[in-house]
């Protein structure tokens, strides 16, 4: 049972609802499952919210299990579905060439930094298909305290690169400006990562080039 039943419920309903299309019946699903909540959490009857907050749980499980084809952003691991292909693949932390880094050549130091950002440069632009409202920092907490384990696992992936490319993206701005504004919160700009990393592995790459022509 989740943790939260009618927070995950609340949840469903406001996907569901801002769903456009259709769905006639996932409408009409998402305002019976908003009335059934209502009425567990504010009826003056402790026997009708009682029964109210058990339709309500059966339908929530009911809906949760079929998470992933439900439509829109009811299911938090949706608008990844693309960027899941690749993540484990492209991590730093698995550079191939990080283990003859220890021989310090210039080449080996080359291939190193060339992995690094071609993989977060590639995370940017899948990310960047990703619209902002859908980010894990926006993500419902009552549908995330529900992912089972393996889905648990994928989400602190995608949260750990974003926060990666947060990192990177405040390097930028500090290039780009002396006083930064902590009176806001720090919006990830996926293009300016992605522009400063084209023109790092641009470098990259005309370095390396010279280094391979050395041993011709």
């Amino acid at each position: 049972m989740p943790k939260d039943i009618l927070g995950l419920g609340k949840h469903l309903v406001h996907e569901l609802g801002l769903e456009d299309g259709n769905d006639t019946l996932g409408r009409w699903m998402a305002f019976h499952l908003a009335e059934l909540i209502n009425t567990a959490e504010n009826d003056s009857s402790v026997a009708t919210r009682s029964k109210a907050r058990k339709e309500a749980t059966e339908i929530i499980i009911k809906l949760w299990e079929r998470r992933a084809n439900l439509p829109g952003n009811a299911y938090p691991l949706a608008p990844y579905k693309h960027v899941l292909q690749v993540l484990d693949r492209l991590r730093p932390s698995e550079n191939p060439f990080a283990y003859f880094n220890r021989y310090e050549s210039k080449q080996d130091q080359l291939s190193v930094e060339l992995f690094d950002n071609l993989t977060r440069l590639v995370i940017s632009l899948l990310l960047m298909k990703v619209v902002p409202a859908t980010r894990p920092a926006k993500a419902n907490v009552a549908a995330i305290e529900t992912l089972d384990e393996a889905e648990l696992q994928v989400w602190k992936s995608i949260t750990q690169w974003v926060e990666l490319l947060e990192i990177e993206d405040k390097s930028s701005q500090a290039k780009r400006t002396k006083k930064a504004d902590k009176s806001h919160a720090v919006q990830i700009n996926y293009e300016e990562i992605a522009m400063s990393l084209i023109r790092s592995i641009s470098t990259t790459l005309t370095e390396l080039e010279g280094e391979l022509k050395k041993k011709k």
